[in-house]
């Protein structure tokens, strides 16, 4: 039984029924025809109630989510005509931890959310009438390009095949119907001013920043690495100028590619109701009509408070370092970046100042430079790699690991 369950039979004295599960869901006769009503001509009924199928057994923790959350995901992806889990990387299903507000009480919940990828939405722009043409790109700072507005509007680019350098933004293009090219540029900041609104980012980010220890943020770490935005950053990237492009396009409300964009931001800030969505006339709102996807209440400031025990520990003040003769004592603070958020986790605090040398770089820093390295430098990634023996053995063979794909010998 759901903790939401829990405190719903506990406010009323009633005992709750044992809640259906996923597989459940999918055999009731009312939840296919449910499909079958949303189902384009990109995605048969069948197919889709297979491709759920096969994405909760790749995924067994989908089954553990709120079965409400993973059906909505699945009617929503099937109106959008895009397959969820599979190496096209259309759609994604993806359980996620988070917390709900029941009553007066907030309640730990895992839950599934619902995620259009780059090669989506790419899918999509192909499907709109009006579009003859889309490309999009991460742009680094070594690629050569070139963006023009005016009465000469242009847009040129060209990627480096060696050596990128770091990214500086990313762009998307597209060839209209009888209406010319429609571009649009996106800045760095403007990029991580959209990855600060992810609710999985802020949520990783918080988990390093609440670590109590080296121990704990290290494991913190390793798991902001593993999100998209730090593993995937191009495809990230250019998948955020493609959604802005989106609202610039001249194309109507109910074209897919407008709505996927409304429906992936709203669901990447984790505010999108996919309980909501399991409604055929819901779904049909949205998909077909081009209406708001349904939101969640704001509860956002709240449910950050409520957070203090929740997948991150209190954060930990550190202690002063005794006052050397002729310094004065100083207490070390936690303070909250207000700039642009970096890709990886800040570095730990030098905690060993004054002790002989600065202290020890932590996975993700070691993992961000060999990362940076150009093709080639197996070499110089090999040196990072020695640079990490103070790390655990499990995470040295993860570097060693990336280290043996990227730079294969």
């Amino acid at each position: 039984m759901s903790n939401t369950n829990q405190l719903r039979a506990a406010a009323t004295g009633q005992a709750a029924p044992a809640p259906k599960t996923i597989y459940e869901y999918l055999e009731d006769s009312r939840v296919k025809q449910g499909i079958a009503a949303v189902a384009g001509k990109f995605l048969t009924p069948d197919r889709m109630l297979r491709l759920c199928v096969m994405a909760v057994k790749k995924t067994p923790k989908l089954a553990a989510c709120d079965p409400t959350t993973v059906l909505g995901a699945m009617m929503t992806s099937a109106a959008l005509g895009l397959e969820p889990n599979t190496v096209q990387q259309q759609a994604f299903l993806i359980p996620y931890n988070t917390r709900r507000k029941v009553g007066n009480q907030w309640v730990d919940v895992l839950e599934c959310q619902f995620q259009i990828g780059y090669r989506g939405f790419l899918t999509l722009a192909y499907r709109s009438p009006q579009i003859q043409v889309m490309q999009a790109d991460a742009i680094h700072e070594h690629d050569a390009w070139d963006h023009t507005l005016g009465s000469q509007t242009m847009l040129r680019y060209s990627k480096s095949l060696r050596e990128r350098g770091a990214l500086i933004g990313a762009f998307s293009w597209a060839r209209i119907n009888d209406q010319g090219e429609s571009a649009c540029v996106l800045p760095l900041e403007e990029i991580e001013k959209i990855r600060g609104r992810s609710e999985t980012y802020r949520a990783l980010m918080r988990g390093v920043e609440m670590a109590q220890d080296e121990q704990a943020r290290n494991k913190a770490e390793l798991k902001l690495l593993e999100t998209p935005w730090v593993m995937w950053a191009d495809d990230m990237a250019a998948k955020s100028a493609i959604k802005k492009h989106a609202k610039m396009l001249p194309i109507a409300s109910n074209d897919a590619l407008a709505v996927a964009a409304e429906i992936d931001a709203r669901g990447e800030a984790g505010a999108l109701d996919l309980r909501s969505m399991t409604s055929v006339e819901q779904v049909r709102e949205v998909i077909d009509e081009g209406g708001d996807p349904p939101a969640l209440e704001d509860h956002t400031e709240e449910q950050a408070a409520s957070r203090e025990g929740f997948g991150t520990t209190q954060r930990r003040q550190a202690d002063p370092e005794p006052a050397q003769q002729g310094q004065s004592a100083a207490t070390p603070a936690a303070t909250k970046g207000k700039g642009k958020a970096a890709a990886t986790p800040a570095p730990a605090a030098d905690q060993s100042q004054g002790r002989g040398g600065p202290a020890p770089r932590t996975y993700a820093q070691i993992a961000e430079a060999i990362n940076k390295l150009p093709d080639g430098a197996r070499d110089e990634a090999l040196l990072e790699l020695d640079g990490a023996r103070h790390l655990p053995p499990d995470q040295i063979k993860d570097l060693k690991a990336v280290i043996d794909r990227r730079f294969p010998e």
